[in-house]
């Protein structure tokens, strides 16, 4: 017994160290093998269960590591760290999180338990737990949590719970990211385009350092890349947009989110159009492990997205059946899957259909009556039924003169040239921001629009009110002060004088020869001196040698006077000889044309079977057998012709009028 527990000892032992050996090694494969060995000598040696489950975790087969544990549960009562993992790794957070919460405090514990907050989305308690294992943690994994750190002060921009990015000490690509991130998420789209341009060098950098491969660099790239073909698209250059899109799909990214995201905005820019190539996306949205990657905002919009694709493209049952599913699994998004529905009933029932569908669903919601109209005047406007959109805008700008209504409304009156309520809708909506204490730069607005629109009309004295009004707000404003000016100087000289006293003293120029600015050539010299303008001159920019140029111009004008060349005559030309006037009609159509002559032979054409000759077609003419009519048959028959047709013709005009007239 003794030399057989000495053995079992001795052999523990040298698989022990070749368990060691292998990890070291990172030779997984064979540390799994010889795991099992020694489970099998002895099943209870926690060590050895240990060592699987973390060779399985480096080998991927974390489903493996699961089912080992369930099946072993003494076994992994020190194994809960372990276990948490596991399931974070398995996309299952919750149970990560219940079993993480059951482990001993560790900094591997407080590590974990910022990323499984991160997962899911509560990222203020993701940023104090974080920045907490930054103060304890003492070791080389310290760029690591700043990157994590900034990711999470970025989602926390976005949510508009935090405030900006603190300075990091490390500059790595990633940081960079999560910089421009935060950027995003405040809207500031170029500078983040530019802070992006800047990671891309940085990684390929340090990428190159490590040794990976052009193609191993351009897949680590395409999240930068995807992230800077979103800015642009937002900034409106969409064909930037979709050539970098596809250029980062082209490189075939193994993680399923940038995939999903990038195809996602590629049916935004598609809209109606190119509808198979959105089919194609749509299906690589829905890809294997997408979803659980994606925050929920993303998976919404995406959903919303797929709506909104099958309205446009008019598959109404896939519109319906994507519309519930976005509802039941995002009841925050009611507001946009009501106004998909409320657009549904009207491309396929019309606007009458919708107002008795909306009724009994909108209520006494402000916001969501608003929207609901808006999308009726919509509807209506493109079916060019302008006066019943401006009612239906009419009824809500008395409710809320918002700037956006007030402005579709004023257009809309202009286009159907009713100036006078354009410009009362305007003066009313001064008095209702006035009246609300609105910022000034709303009421600089209106009164702009209204004075413009006056000036147009005609209106000087009304023009000037609002005039004067944008003088009071910014007194300061050249461009004002000389509006006023022009719009007194067509009715009140006086005034039109005063004011100009306060416009600022005109620029003096040098070398200014006025007799050749009074010339009536002045207009010419000026044509010329722009074309001069694009060709290189030796004179610095910015130098008084202009006016200089532009006077020798005119000189020049005036000294040489081209003389208008005559118009050459021909040799022949005879001055006395009157044209033909019916020159340029076609031949056949003048005067002294004749017709053509018929083909000869085409009355002596025998017809008759063929072979058959002259000398036998006269036996077969009946015609010539016919006893000939008398004159008087003729006439009779001639005369009864024409009054039958006479009797048909005053027929037909009792059949239109009722009865002839007298």
């Amino acid at each position: 017994m003794k030399k057989t527990l000495s053995e079992e000892k001795d052999k523990i032992k040298s698989l022990f160290a070749d368990i060691d050996r292998h990890m070291s090694n990172a030779d997984y494969e064979r540390g799994v093998k010889d795991c099992n060995r020694l489970l099998h000598i002895s099943p209870d040696n926690e060590l050895a269960f240990r060592c699987k489950i973390i060779c399985c975790i480096h080998l991927d087969r974390i489903s493996d590591a699961i089912t080992f544990m369930t099946k072993n549960p003494k076994m992994t009562k020190k194994l809960g760290f372990e276990k948490a993992y596991c399931y974070y790794r398995l996309n299952d957070i919750k149970t990560a999180k219940e079993v993480l919460d059951k482990c001993e405090d560790s900094t591997r514990k407080r590590e974990l338990m910022t990323q499984i907050l991160y997962r899911m989305e509560m990222y203020e308690k993701a940023y104090d737990s974080c920045k907490e294992v930054i103060r304890v943690g003492e070791d080389e994994y310290d760029e690591e949590r700043q990157t994590n750190l900034a990711a999470i002060k970025a989602c926390l921009v976005g949510s508009g719970t935090g405030g900006r990015l603190d300075k990091v000490d490390f500059d790595t690509h990633e940081i960079r990211y999560n910089q421009a991130c935060a950027l995003i998420a405040e809207k500031r789209y170029s500078e983040a385009i530019e802070i992006l341009k800047d990671a891309e060098v940085k990684a390929r950098e340090t990428l190159k350092k490590d040794g990976l491969t052009e193609e191993e660099i351009e897949e680590e790239i395409s999240m930068i890349t995807i992230q800077s073909s979103f800015c642009r698209q937002k900034l409106g250059r969409q064909k930037e947009a979709m050539a970098l899109y596809s250029k980062a799909l082209k490189n075939k990214p193994r993680a399923s989110d940038l995939v999903a995201v990038a195809s996602n905005n590629i049916l935004c820019i598609n809209r109606d159009h190119n509808i198979f190539d959105s089919k194609k996306r749509i299906k690589a949205i829905h890809a294997d492990g997408a979803d659980s990657k994606l925050t929920r905002a993303q998976r919404r919009d995406i959903l919303i997205n797929q709506c909104l694709f099958y309205l446009l493209t008019g598959q109404i049952g896939l519109c319906k059946e994507t519309c519930d599913l976005t509802a039941s699994k995002f009841p925050e998004a009611e507001h946009e899957i009501f106004l998909i529905n409320t657009a549904l009933v009207l491309k396929t029932d019309g606007v009458t259909a919708a107002k008795s569908f909306v009724a009994p669903i909108v209520g006494n919601s402000e916001d969501m009556r608003l929207r609901v109209n808006l999308c009726f005047v919509q509807q209506l406007l493109r079916d060019k039924n302008r006066k019943e959109a401006l009612s239906i805008l009419e009824d809500l700008a008395k409710q809320s003169c918002k700037p956006g209504l007030i402005g579709a409304l004023v257009t809309l009156y202009n286009h159907e040239g009713n100036v006078d309520d354009a410009v009362l809708t305007l003066n009313q909506a001064v008095d209702f921001h006035r009246r609300r204490g609105s910022s000034e730069k709303l009421l600089l607005v209106l009164w702009r629009q209204a004075a413009s629109i006056l000036i147009e009309q005609g209106n000087v004295a009304e023009a000037v009110k609002s005039l004067e009004e944008l003088q009071k707000s910014s007194p300061n404003d050249i461009t004002i002060l000389a509006q006023l000016i022009m719009a007194y100087s067509k009715y009140d000289l006086g005034k039109a004088h005063k004011l100009s006293s306060q416009l600022p003293p005109a620029p003096l120029i040098d070398n200014l020869d006025l007799e050749a600015l009074e010339s009536p050539n002045w207009s010419n010299a000026i044509k010329l001196l722009k074309k001069s303008s694009n060709t290189k001159s030796d004179s610095i920019p910015g130098t008084p040698q202009v006016s200089s140029v532009a006077v020798n111009i005119a000189e020049s004008k005036k000294k040489k006077k081209k003389t208008k060349c005559k118009s050459k005559l021909p040799k022949k030309f005879d001055p006395d000889y009157k044209p033909d006037p019916e020159r340029w009609l076609p031949k056949h159509e003048r005067t002294g044309s004749r017709l053509r002559k018929q083909r000869r032979g085409k009355g002596d054409v025998l017809k008759g079977t063929q072979g058959a000759d002259s000398a036998t077609s006269v036996i077969y003419d009946m015609s010539a057998k016919m006893l000939p009519r008398k004159d008087s048959e003729m006439t009779m028959s001639s005369s009864s012709s024409r009054s039958s047709f006479e009797t048909l013709k005053t027929s037909k005009r009792k059949g239109k009028h009722g009865g002839l007239k007298k």
